[in-house]
């Protein structure tokens, strides 16, 4: 997928892929007004949103609702590297949510695709394009 970016007014920047467009800003420490999330918060957005995917698709396979459920995200630096994570998802269940489909339920959680392509350690490549 071809993801191209827009550089906007302030600090703002447009990602357009497919029919959809993100809008991101800075916070005013950074030199923006803080009117759309930071780049980084769409990452940290996107694990629990994938993790929540799945669930639902395990959930209405079998039938269960999915009423109730909700998904929180935690993280924390891990030593002296700033950018180094610990992340900590949780899944709450309503009171009726079968029993037996607990395990299987955070299993599905956890086949996110975007926590398996972080998992693998992804490369970049970035580049000046020549005309």
């Amino acid at each position: 997928m071809k993801i191209d970016i827009a550089l906007l007014e302030g600090q703002k920047l447009q990602a357009s892929f497919g029919k959809h467009q993100i809008i991101s800003d800075q916070s005013v420490s950074a030199g923006g007004d803080e009117s759309y999330p930071e780049p980084f918060d769409y990452f940290l957005a996107s694990m629990p949103l994938c993790a929540a995917f799945y669930i639902r698709k395990f959930c209405e396979a079998r039938d269960i609702s999915t009423e109730g459920i909700t998904l929180s995200q935690e993280h924390s630096t891990i030593g002296e590297d700033k950018f180094r994570k610990a992340f900590s998802i949780k899944v709450s269940l309503p009171k009726d949510f079968p029993e037996k489909y607990k395990k299987a339920v955070l299993a599905a959680a956890n086949s996110c695709t975007v926590k398996k392509v972080v998992q693998a350690m992804p490369e970049f490549n970035i580049q000046i394009e020549e005309e």
